[in-house]
């Protein structure tokens, strides 16, 4: 097993100084082994009437790693995940590490249009998928479908060589990928160093770290409802197999009364999602019909969570008055920056919580009230872009690209961002991707998206269009030009189809703030 310690000093990483536990692990493989201190027989993950043990958890992911092995898949080699969230995307998450090579999670969302792009940029030796994703993977791109090669599928003798152990702690381990502000698919990569430093920060956070006085009984049995294929999926593998906690997977689409139903069957303890999902589950008739006081920790990410969501959570879910959670991070930055109780929120409103242990926080650039960008240096920092280099600036520090200001106690608040990215229900948008594809109607002449406030959303992507000279064209024309080619979270659900020039600055840019600021509310759509 490893060591996993708690003191905190500073040292080079890649070239700038930067805080590091001392006593860590460091590869992404050792946190599988980790879950060899709890019971074999323990369930590890739960997908409707299937069930995987701890023990038969590692002896498919090993049989796994030798079928790569035996297929030609070596250490530093990517293999893609375009899948949605299944026991045999666990199993071939940890097979790739145990094979020495990269994950790369390809967003189960994509169309062809994108997923050809984000194949092309990493160039994975295998991509690994379900069948209704078949059909969009390029034929020049090797697949092979998950189903031959799970934990039912059989396969050769376990993997038993640790081919990771040669891996260095800077090496890339993950790829994840995240719309940039031109809408192009960019592969954020991090290191062992990386994805080991952030679920420290969360095992400490937790009180769960090896060793700790929680670390006498297993973790929790935790709900997965985001999609594996986010940074939080990562978090949730790294910390279920740290702890032992039972993964109950819902390999659909998320749906309010199937999560209520889940929750009361399966006892689950501990919940993370986006602000959108418990909003549709506060919501549903079942809420008040199902038993979920087995509920003990709901901690919300994705996008900011406004107060009236984080009270109506206590109310919803009174098990978890105090279990109710915040988190604040971001693709690049190899997940959590901070952290916020269900205190903070009734303390602090609108707050996102303070650093992590081993996360440095600055603002640059602010203005009379102390609103500027905040700006992060942690060990958990991507490399950089897959193909593109590093992003962080000579000292180490990630420009975010959010405003916000810091508090005399060191909270962090959010109020804005300087990138032209809409978060819609933990999902980036990049805007000028949808306006690019707007602009291809032969009836628009200017076209502007930004996101406007949404409770359960956080952000709904909206779209300001001028149609040219005397033009007509409907809502609904729009919404089906656009959804033929962008993903269904990409599409506007809020139009302002305007005859007058959009606003613009003194260089000719679009003037958003003002749009977003003087939005008709009398033609605003109805969104879910």
């Amino acid at each position: 097993m490893s060591d996993w310690g708690v003191d905190v000093e500073r040292t080079i990483v890649r070239g700038s100084p930067c805080l590091v536990y001392r006593d860590r692990p460091r590869a992404v493989p050792e946190l599988l082994l980790e879950a060899r201190r709890w019971d074999a027989d323990r369930d590890a993950l739960v997908e409707l009437d299937r069930r995987v043990t701890i023990a038969g958890l590692e002896d498919a992911v090993r049989r796994m790693a030798t079928w790569l092995r035996d297929d030609g898949v070596g250490p530093g080699d990517r293999v893609a995940l375009h899948a949605s969230n299944s026991i045999e995307w666990v199993v071939a998450f940890w097979a790739v590490q145990w094979a020495g090579g990269v994950v790369v999670l390809a967003n189960g969302w994509w169309k062809r249009a994108m997923l050809g792009p984000a194949l092309e940029l990493v160039a994975p030796a295998l991509v690994l998928t379900d069948a209704p994703r078949a059909a969009e993977i390029p034929s020049r791109h090797r697949s092979r479908s998950l189903a031959d090669v799970g934990p039912d599928a059989g396969g050769g003798p376990p993997l038993a060589d640790d081919v990771w152990r040669a891996r260095d702690e800077d090496d890339p381990a993950v790829v994840v990928f995240t719309a940039g502000t031109t809408g192009d698919p960019k592969g954020a990569t991090l290191s062992h160093r990386g994805v080991v430093a952030n679920i420290h920060n969360l095992l400490l956070l937790t009180g769960r770290r090896p060793g700790s006085s929680r670390d006498a009984r297993p973790g929790p049995t935790t709900l997965v409802t985001v999609p594996l294929f986010h940074m939080g999926g990562v978090q949730t593998l790294g910390i279920a197999a740290v702890t032992g906690a039972r993964l109950v997977i819902l390999p659909r689409r998320f749906d309010a009364a199937t999560t209520l139903a889940t929750i009361e069957a399966e006892r689950v303890e501990s919940w993370g999602a986006v602000p959108t999902m418990v909003t549709r589950v506060l919501d549903h008739p079942d809420l008040d019909r199902r038993d979920t006081s087995s509920l003990t920790s709901l901690t919300i990410g994705g996008s900011t969570v406004a107060p009236e969501l984080a009270a109506r959570a206590r109310a919803g879910f009174p098990s978890a008055p105090r279990g109710v959670g915040t988190v604040y991070g971001l693709t690049e930055s190899g997940g959590t920056l901070t952290a916020g109780s269900g205190s903070d929120l009734c303390d602090r409103p609108g707050t996102v919580g303070r650093p992590l242990p081993v996360v440095e926080l600055r603002i640059v650039g602010a203005d009379a009230r102390g609103v500027g960008e905040v700006v992060a240096r942690t060990p958990a920092a991507m490399l950089g872009y897959w193909g593109e280099g590093s992003e962080l600036d000579a000292d180490g520090w990630l420009h975010t690209g959010d405003l916000g200001y810091l508090d005399a106690d060191g909270y962090l608040y959010i109020v804005d961002r300087s990138k032209d990215v809409v978060i819609r229900g933990g999902e980036n948008v990049a805007s000028a991707h949808v306006e690019a594809r707007l602009l291809s109607h032969p009836a628009i002449s200017e076209a502007a998206v930004l996101g406007l406030a949404h409770t359960a959303l956080g952000e709904e992507v909206a779209a300001a269009v001028v149609p040219i000279r005397d033009a007509t064209v409907s809502e609904e024309e729009l919404r089906e030009h656009v959804a033929t080619a962008l993903a269904s979270f990409e599409v506007p659900t809020r139009w302002w189809i305007r005859r007058e020039p959009l606003p613009t600055s003194a260089v000719g840019k679009v003037l958003k703030r003002e749009l977003r600021d003087t939005w008709p509310v009398e033609i605003a759509t109805p969104s879910s």
